[in-house]
Protein backbone atom coordinates (compact mmCIF):
# COMPACT_ATOMS: atom_id res chain seq x y z
CA UNK A 1 0.00 0.00 0.00
CA UNK A 2 1.32 3.45 -0.93
CA UNK A 3 2.11 5.90 1.82
CA UNK A 4 -0.56 8.56 2.10
CA UNK A 5 0.24 11.97 3.60
CA UNK A 6 -1.92 14.92 4.55
CA UNK A 7 0.38 17.90 5.10
CA UNK A 8 -0.87 20.72 7.32
CA UNK A 9 0.90 24.06 7.17
CA UNK A 10 1.56 26.30 10.14
CA UNK A 11 0.59 29.86 11.03
CA UNK A 12 0.64 32.59 8.38
CA UNK A 13 1.34 30.11 5.53
CA UNK A 14 -0.79 28.11 3.10
CA UNK A 15 -0.68 24.76 1.38
CA UNK A 16 1.71 26.35 -1.12
CA UNK A 17 4.57 26.03 1.38
CA UNK A 18 4.76 22.28 0.64
CA UNK A 19 5.33 22.83 -3.10
CA UNK A 20 8.94 21.62 -3.01
CA UNK A 21 8.26 18.62 -0.80
CA UNK A 22 5.17 17.31 -2.56
CA UNK A 23 6.84 16.23 -5.85
CA UNK A 24 9.61 14.51 -3.89
CA UNK A 25 7.06 12.42 -2.00
CA UNK A 26 5.16 11.69 -5.20
CA UNK A 27 8.43 10.51 -6.78
CA UNK A 28 8.72 8.08 -3.87
CA UNK A 29 5.27 6.75 -4.83
CA UNK A 30 3.43 8.38 -1.96
CA UNK A 31 0.05 10.07 -2.18
CA UNK A 32 -0.04 13.66 -0.95
CA UNK A 33 -2.75 16.12 0.02
CA UNK A 34 -1.67 19.62 1.11
CA UNK A 35 -4.82 21.63 1.85
CA UNK A 36 -5.10 25.27 2.78
CA UNK A 37 -6.43 25.85 6.26
CA UNK A 38 -9.54 28.06 6.33
CA UNK A 39 -8.58 31.67 5.71
CA UNK A 40 -5.17 30.78 4.26
CA UNK A 41 -3.81 30.40 0.76
CA UNK A 42 -6.72 30.55 -1.67
CA UNK A 43 -9.36 30.01 1.04
CA UNK A 44 -11.23 33.22 1.82
CA UNK A 45 -12.94 32.34 5.10
CA UNK A 46 -13.14 35.62 7.10
CA UNK A 47 -10.66 36.00 9.93
CA UNK A 48 -13.47 36.52 12.44
CA UNK A 49 -14.68 32.96 11.75
CA UNK A 50 -11.31 31.26 12.21
CA UNK A 51 -10.84 28.96 15.21
CA UNK A 52 -8.70 25.97 16.00
CA UNK A 53 -11.91 23.94 15.99
CA UNK A 54 -12.65 25.03 12.43
CA UNK A 55 -9.12 24.18 11.34
CA UNK A 56 -9.37 20.70 12.86
CA UNK A 57 -12.80 20.06 11.36
CA UNK A 58 -11.51 21.10 7.94
CA UNK A 59 -8.48 18.79 8.08
CA UNK A 60 -10.54 15.93 9.51
CA UNK A 61 -12.76 16.16 6.44
CA UNK A 62 -9.68 16.09 4.18
CA UNK A 63 -8.56 12.93 5.99
CA UNK A 64 -11.98 11.33 5.51
CA UNK A 65 -11.81 12.04 1.78
CA UNK A 66 -8.25 10.76 1.38
CA UNK A 67 -9.38 7.23 0.58
CA UNK A 68 -7.56 5.26 3.26
CA UNK A 69 -5.32 5.45 6.32
CA UNK A 70 -3.35 8.69 6.49
CA UNK A 71 -0.11 9.90 8.02
CA UNK A 72 -0.96 13.39 9.25
CA UNK A 73 1.92 15.86 9.27
CA UNK A 74 1.62 19.16 11.13
CA UNK A 75 4.17 21.97 11.00
CA UNK A 76 4.62 24.53 13.77
CA UNK A 77 1.19 25.80 14.91
CA UNK A 78 -0.41 22.83 13.13
CA UNK A 79 0.86 20.52 15.84
CA UNK A 80 -2.24 21.64 17.74
CA UNK A 81 -4.40 21.10 14.66
CA UNK A 82 -3.30 17.51 14.03
CA UNK A 83 -3.83 16.63 17.69
CA UNK A 84 -7.44 17.81 17.46
CA UNK A 85 -7.86 15.90 14.20
CA UNK A 86 -6.68 12.74 15.95
CA UNK A 87 -9.41 13.27 18.52
CA UNK A 88 -11.97 13.40 15.68
CA UNK A 89 -10.83 10.61 13.34
CA UNK A 90 -8.33 8.34 15.16
CA UNK A 91 -9.30 5.26 13.16
CA UNK A 92 -8.32 6.97 9.90
CA UNK A 93 -4.79 7.84 10.99
CA UNK A 94 -1.70 5.64 10.92
CA UNK A 95 0.35 8.20 12.84
CA UNK A 96 0.85 11.86 13.64
CA UNK A 97 4.09 13.56 12.61
CA UNK A 98 4.92 16.78 14.43
CA UNK A 99 7.31 18.73 12.22
CA UNK A 100 9.22 21.16 14.48
CA UNK A 101 5.77 21.79 15.88
CA UNK A 102 4.02 22.83 19.03
CA UNK A 103 2.87 19.80 20.96
CA UNK A 104 0.23 20.88 23.49
CA UNK A 105 -1.29 18.18 25.63
CA UNK A 106 -4.85 17.89 26.94
CA UNK A 107 -6.11 21.21 28.26
CA UNK A 108 -3.07 23.11 26.97
CA UNK A 109 -2.84 25.78 24.28
CA UNK A 110 -0.05 26.84 21.95
CA UNK A 111 0.54 29.99 23.98
CA UNK A 112 1.06 27.92 27.13
CA UNK A 113 4.22 26.58 25.52
CA UNK A 114 5.20 29.55 23.36
CA UNK A 115 5.52 31.86 26.36
CA UNK A 116 8.17 29.51 27.80
CA UNK A 117 10.45 29.97 24.80
CA UNK A 118 12.62 32.89 25.89
CA UNK A 119 15.07 32.44 23.00
CA UNK A 120 12.56 32.51 20.14
CA UNK A 121 13.03 35.07 17.37
CA UNK A 122 9.38 34.79 16.29
CA UNK A 123 8.31 38.12 17.76
CA UNK A 124 5.00 38.82 16.06
CA UNK A 125 3.19 42.14 15.99
CA UNK A 126 -0.37 42.49 17.27
CA UNK A 127 -2.52 43.84 14.44
CA UNK A 128 -6.17 44.15 13.52
CA UNK A 129 -6.95 42.33 10.28
CA UNK A 130 -10.49 42.03 8.93
CA UNK A 131 -11.68 43.52 12.26
CA UNK A 132 -10.05 40.61 14.12
CA UNK A 133 -7.15 40.65 16.62
CA UNK A 134 -4.28 38.89 14.86
CA UNK A 135 -0.56 38.33 14.95
CA UNK A 136 1.60 39.21 11.96
CA UNK A 137 5.30 38.99 11.14
CA UNK A 138 7.29 41.48 9.09
CA UNK A 139 9.82 40.52 6.45
CA UNK A 140 12.86 40.69 8.73
CA UNK A 141 11.22 38.56 11.43
CA UNK A 142 10.13 36.06 8.78
CA UNK A 143 13.73 35.69 7.70
CA UNK A 144 15.25 35.72 11.20
CA UNK A 145 12.80 33.26 12.76
CA UNK A 146 11.47 31.04 9.98
CA UNK A 147 13.92 31.17 7.05
CA UNK A 148 17.32 32.20 8.42
CA UNK A 149 19.01 29.40 6.47
CA UNK A 150 17.23 30.13 3.18
CA UNK A 151 18.45 32.42 0.39
CA UNK A 152 16.73 35.76 -0.02
CA UNK A 153 14.99 34.67 -3.21
CA UNK A 154 13.10 32.10 -1.15
CA UNK A 155 11.95 34.89 1.14
CA UNK A 156 10.81 36.81 -1.94
CA UNK A 157 8.56 33.85 -2.75
CA UNK A 158 7.30 33.22 0.77
CA UNK A 159 6.74 36.61 2.36
CA UNK A 160 4.12 38.06 -0.03
CA UNK A 161 1.95 34.98 0.54
CA UNK A 162 1.85 35.19 4.34
CA UNK A 163 -1.30 36.39 6.12
CA UNK A 164 -2.02 37.43 9.71
CA UNK A 165 -3.08 34.68 12.12
CA UNK A 166 -5.94 35.24 14.60
CA UNK A 167 -4.75 35.45 18.20
CA UNK A 168 -7.56 33.09 19.23
CA UNK A 169 -5.84 30.18 17.46
CA UNK A 170 -2.90 30.34 19.84
CA UNK A 171 -5.07 30.64 22.94
CA UNK A 172 -7.55 27.79 22.41
CA UNK A 173 -6.97 24.86 24.76
CA UNK A 174 -6.99 21.37 23.26
CA UNK A 175 -9.70 18.85 24.11
CA UNK A 176 -7.92 15.50 23.90
CA UNK A 177 -8.62 12.09 25.40
CA UNK A 178 -6.49 8.96 25.87
CA UNK A 179 -9.18 6.90 24.11
CA UNK A 180 -8.93 8.85 20.83
CA UNK A 181 -5.92 11.15 20.52
CA UNK A 182 -3.94 8.95 22.87
CA UNK A 183 -4.11 5.85 20.71
CA UNK A 184 -2.65 7.43 17.56
CA UNK A 185 1.15 6.96 17.40
CA UNK A 186 3.11 10.22 17.58
CA UNK A 187 6.42 10.88 15.82
CA UNK A 188 8.45 14.09 16.01
CA UNK A 189 10.90 15.68 13.56
CA UNK A 190 13.04 18.19 15.41
CA UNK A 191 14.79 20.98 13.50
CA UNK A 192 17.76 21.69 15.73
CA UNK A 193 18.55 25.16 14.31
CA UNK A 194 14.96 26.37 14.67
CA UNK A 195 14.79 29.98 15.86
CA UNK A 196 10.98 30.08 16.00
CA UNK A 197 10.35 27.00 18.18
CA UNK A 198 13.76 26.46 19.69
CA UNK A 199 15.31 23.04 20.16
CA UNK A 200 15.19 23.46 23.93
CA UNK A 201 11.44 24.06 23.82
CA UNK A 202 10.94 21.11 21.49
CA UNK A 203 12.81 18.92 23.95
CA UNK A 204 10.67 20.18 26.83
CA UNK A 205 7.47 19.40 24.95
CA UNK A 206 8.73 15.91 24.18
CA UNK A 207 9.53 15.38 27.85
CA UNK A 208 5.94 16.30 28.70
CA UNK A 209 4.28 14.35 25.86
CA UNK A 210 6.72 11.71 24.58
CA UNK A 211 6.81 10.66 20.95
CA UNK A 212 7.23 7.10 19.74
CA UNK A 213 10.12 8.07 17.46
CA UNK A 214 12.11 11.24 16.86
CA UNK A 215 14.38 12.40 14.06
CA UNK A 216 16.68 15.42 13.94
CA UNK A 217 17.29 17.76 11.03
CA UNK A 218 20.17 20.24 11.18
CA UNK A 219 18.16 23.14 9.78
CA UNK A 220 15.86 25.99 10.72
CA UNK A 221 12.09 26.18 11.01
CA UNK A 222 11.20 25.49 7.37
CA UNK A 223 12.74 22.23 6.09
CA UNK A 224 10.09 21.91 3.38
CA UNK A 225 11.80 24.87 1.68
CA UNK A 226 15.42 24.54 2.81
CA UNK A 227 16.01 20.77 2.76
CA UNK A 228 12.95 19.06 1.26
CA UNK A 229 14.90 15.98 0.11
CA UNK A 230 16.08 15.22 3.63
CA UNK A 231 12.57 15.78 4.96
CA UNK A 232 11.08 13.46 2.33
CA UNK A 233 13.60 10.77 3.27
CA UNK A 234 12.64 11.00 6.95
CA UNK A 235 8.92 10.89 6.22
CA UNK A 236 9.33 7.82 4.03
CA UNK A 237 11.63 6.16 6.58
CA UNK A 238 8.86 6.55 9.12
CA UNK A 239 6.44 4.84 6.77
CA UNK A 240 8.85 1.95 6.23
CA UNK A 241 9.30 1.54 9.98
CA UNK A 242 5.56 1.11 10.45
Amino acid sequence: MAARFVLVHGAYHGGWCWDRLTPLLLARRAEVIAPDLPGHGSDRTPSADLTLTLYADHIAEAVRQAGGPVTLVGHSMAGAVIAEVAERVPDRLTRLVYLTAYMPGPGESIIDWARRDGETRARADKVTFEDTPCLAVDRQTTWDAFYQDAPEEDLDWVFPQLRPEPVAIFRQALSLTPEKFGRVPRDYISCRQDFAITADLQDSMLDALPARRTWDLDCGHSPFVVCPDALADILMAGEAAG
